[in-house]
């Protein structure tokens, strides 16, 4: 009889999704702790500060710290937006779901399309991540090569093989082992923290204004710099809608999906505040930390060891691989259930494939997989973390552009008409504009590269941030310099169009081909059976 209420609460869940045009057939299982945690490994502090420490500190010595306040108010104003529409709909897919719903079907399918292979590439680059914290605590070097891989690569397909059995056999599994991951990185993180504060202080706090000289790089005007710097917490701070795409699978979801979406961002935010402090005032010399980081060391690890020894400094490498192979597991699951909801909706390719859940599991098994099969694809490509996380984080900006501008038209229109558990109120327009400048801007700082015509703003620092294709690699071999030298990012979001413009509109012409399509009055699409 304990369990009756979750019970009643659950087939309430049930009704809207329902209502909302959906069958209900995935696990739902998941509290509060558990939507938080997936959306919070997501996010990963420790794997995102430990990976891109080097750029930011590198390229923009101790004041790159302020981007991370910045950048974390700026997502949590877009987090507020996205905390109401998981309120409402709480459902698989998370943007492409809210976009579809509020705005029109085009914009919704594109907005999930591009989200859709931005998951994939983000999978791909924190799986990539892996063995980069276990090669430093192994002590071998990752980048011997054994058959057609390196040893970082091999390490990195054995780590989606795993998570893609982990999303593939049940949410319960991808719960236990969330939850698991996130306590230990909270933990380790807020005690590393305090006792490098305590005990560690090697900095005054004014050495978070000091630059260093490195505003040399763009003719002595330290703004462009910081806006290079700043990729580091831009590559860490998104993901938290993932509260909402386990929606579907979360019991009271219109209260915790919306909770769990805010709480991330929070909580990610006050522990990144603190941890990135903790790491600057503790290094004993920033200049010599400063010049490592700008040939490719890992600062943070470096601090760690120098303070705590090497058996502290393995131990909070062994926090930093928890983390961030749960994360790649999280990103992989919401990038599943992404998948499932289009396959679903039969807006993908074989969309009856991947909309189908396991019986056995309940669970989308089979996209599952192929999220697994096409994050390992890219490693032909490049086996660094950051070059391939370039793209992914940059689509993801986007695909966030693209949902807050879906429903900014909603809003214009008289959106939200009913109330749900969270509600922004007469905000919500506001809120949802300063989340649409705060996206706009970020676009166009992922889209300079290294170019004259920007000014001191296509310094050469940009070839870190958006490189030409030519600089890429196949299977670890040399540049492929025979193409031409056009920006990554925009490259990689011209094939993404290009491909899903030809997807859709042959895609649009099968499914309505020979039939009298009647729209569900609350998705604009045909109802799910």
């Amino acid at each position: 009889m304990a369990d009756s209420p979750n019970l009643d609460q659950a087939a309430q869940d049930d009704a809207h999704l329902r209502s909302l045009g959906i069958k209900p057939e995935l696990q739902r299982s998941l509290g509060f702790v558990s939507n938080f945690a997936v959306a919070f490994s997501y996010i990963s502090v420790s794997t995102g500060t430990f990976t891109l420490m080097g750029l930011g500190l590198g390229v923009g010595g101790p004041p790159m710290f302020w981007s991370w306040p910045l950048v974390v108010i700026g997502q949590l104003f877009v987090a507020l937006n996205f905390a109401e529409l998981s309120s409402h709909f709480p459902v698989a897919g998370s943007i492409y779901q809210w976009s579809k719903r509020l705005s029109h079907r085009t914009l919704g399918w594109f907005t999930g399309w591009f989200y859709f292979w931005a998951g994939v590439i983000t999978t791909t680059a924190v799986a990539i991540t892996v063995p980069l914290v276990l090669s430093t605590i192994l002590g071998v070097d990752g980048t011997q090569t054994y058959g057609p891989f390196s040893w970082n690569v091999w390490v990195a397909l054995a780590t989606l093989v795993i998570t893609t059995l982990i999303n593939a056999f049940g949410i319960r599994l991808l719960s236990l082992i969330n939850n698991i991951g996130v306590g230990a990185e909270i933990l380790g993180m807020l005690v590393f923290a305090g006792i490098l504060l305590i005990f560690f202080n090697h900095q005054p706090v004014s050495v978070l204004t000091d630059t260093f000289g490195t505003e040399s790089q763009a003719n002595g005007n330290y703004l462009p710099v910081f806006a290079v710097a700043a990729f580091l917490s831009l590559f860490v701070v998104y993901g938290f809608d993932t509260a909402g795409t386990f929606g579907e699978e979360t019991v009271g979801a219109s209260k915790q999906a919306p909770r769990g979406v805010l709480t991330a961002i929070l909580v990610s935010g006050l522990i990144g505040a603190v941890f990135l402090l903790a790491i600057l005032l503790s290094t004993p010399d920033m200049q010599a930390a400063i010049t490592s980081a700008a040939k490719g060391g890992f600062p943070i690890a470096d601090t760690i060891h120098a303070n705590l020894g090497d058996v502290w400094g393995n131990i909070y490498l062994g926090v930093v691989l928890v983390a961030v192979f749960v994360c790649t597991s999280a990103i992989q699951g919401a990038t599943t259930r992404l998948m499932f909801s289009m396959g679903r909706d039969r807006r993908l390719p074989f969309g009856s494939v991947w909309g189908k859940v396991s019986a056995t599991h309940h669970t989308p098994t089979n996209a599952a997989i192929a999220v697994g099969v096409l994050a390992a694809i890219p490693f032909l490509v490049s086996g660094s973390a950051g070059v391939i996380a370039i793209g992914a984080t940059g689509t993801i900006y986007l695909s966030y552009f693209l949902c807050n501008l879906g429903v900014l038209f909603a809003r214009t229109r008289g959106w939200p008409h009913k109330g749900a558990w969270f509600n922004l109120g007469g905000m919500g327009l506001v809120i949802n504009i300063v989340a649409l400048v705060y996206g706009g801007v970020m676009l166009i700082n992922f889209a300079l590269w290294h170019n004259d015509a920007f000014g001191d703003w296509g310094n050469a620092l940009r070839d870190l941030t958006n490189p030409t294709i030519n600089t890429l690699t196949f299977l670890g071999s040399a540049p492929l310099s025979g193409l031409p030298a056009w920006p990554l990012f925009e490259v990689f979001l011209a094939v993404i169009l290009i491909v899903g413009v030809v997807v859709y509109f042959i895609g649009e012409r099968l499914r309505l081909a020979g039939r009298d399509v009647e729209a569900d009055a609350a998705t604009g699409e045909v109802s799910i059976a």
